[in-house]
């Protein structure tokens, strides 16, 4: 989830650690609870992978029918879970924001929950991203991508429609 803000280093970035995975009701209502805090810019979910079909063994290529794997809405954003919410990392622009995100876990988790502080998200281009997105110009070696809060927010090797989902500047500010 991108919200409209530019990425700086000057952003502080949580790490919202459940004790429990989360169900995907439960991680809808903590995203949506997040969503609704002033000063979030961005936040990223993590967790065990929910594929859509077997990889290796004798059932590759049979479809995966995990319960799990549904469509979610945050902020009137539809989405699919593509993974069991293990954690999410939340950048937020200002320090009351940070309390602001505990008490919105704390209406959301009915269970216990680690709040840390430090760099998850990375903020600069790496050689991975100017790999995947290039250089803007032959004479602008800037990394050509039009939001760069994009970065540190999916799989390099993954699509970005399937895995993204964007609040434009304007939209729940």
């Amino acid at each position: 989830m991108v919200r409209a803000a530019k990425v700086s280093d000057k952003l502080k970035q949580i790490r919202i650690f459940p004790q429990r995975l989360l169900l995907p009701e439960t991680a809808e209502k903590l995203l949506n609870e997040i969503d609704s805090v002033k000063g979030v810019v961005r936040m990223l979910i993590s967790g065990k992978n929910l594929p859509r079909t077997i990889t290796c063994g004798p059932g590759t290529g049979k479809d995966v029918n995990h319960p799990d794997r549904i469509i979610i809405h945050v902020s009137g954003c539809a989405f699919e879970l593509h993974v069991i919410v293990g954690e999410v990392l939340v950048e937020v622009d200002n320090e009351s924001a940070v309390e602001e995100l505990k008490k919105a876990c704390e209406r959301a988790l009915p269970f216990s929950f680690e709040l840390k502080r430090g760099y998850f998200i990375k903020t600069k281009a790496t050689l991975t991203d100017y790999g995947k997105y290039g250089f803007k110009s032959k004479f602008d070696e800037t990394i050509n991508l039009e939001d760069e809060r994009m970065l540190g927010m999916v799989d390099p090797h993954a699509k970005l429609e399937t895995n993204l989902c964007m609040v434009r500047a304007g939209e729940n500010v």
